[in-house]
């Protein structure tokens, strides 16, 4: 899988993806996306110099989106979600391991342990992160929701 870094183009296709149901419904704020808000959000994540946000691309069709966060020395945040048209494919394993793979090599990120923030309830992300390597952690509360930090040393 390819991936390539998004830009400010691909404002209408992450807001589609953001708002699909499935993906509302896993993510920690749950609520719809105003557009505005969404090309806010957007234009801060391109312009940060310590995160990356990426779309994976399967020849020329992208199939879903990988975030990793700097959020402390050697500790990366890591947030994937896979296109609608694009699930049960096993693009979300792919999407995955190419971001982590290209996070290794990223000088600026530097990640010493990879960290997962998931949904008590998101059994597919748990599968997901737990069959890459990641073990979980803590249970706490993200955005006043229920979850379980994953994580894996790099």
């Amino acid at each position: 899988m390819l991936l390539r870094a998004a830009t400010a183009a691909d404002a209408g296709l992450l807001l589609t993806w953001a708002s699909d149901p499935t993906t509302r419904a896993a993510g920690f704020h749950p609520e719809p996306i105003e557009p505005e808000t969404h090309r806010r959000w957007l234009a801060q994540r391109l312009a940060s110099a310590s995160g990356r946000l990426l779309i994976g691309m399967d020849g020329e069709e992208p199939v879903g989106e990988a975030r990793l966060d700097r959020t402390e020395e050697g500790r990366v945040e890591v947030g994937i979600a896979v296109a609608p048209a694009a699930r049960g494919r096993g693009v979300g394993r792919i999407l995955l391991a190419a971001a982590l793979e290209m996070a290794r090599a990223d000088r600026v990120l530097d990640p010493r342990t990879f960290v997962a923030r998931i949904r008590s309830d998101n059994t597919i992300s748990m599968a997901l992160f737990a069959g890459a390597g990641f073990h979980r952690g803590a249970s706490t509360e993200c955005v006043g929701v229920p979850c379980y930090v994953y994580e894996l040393d790099v």
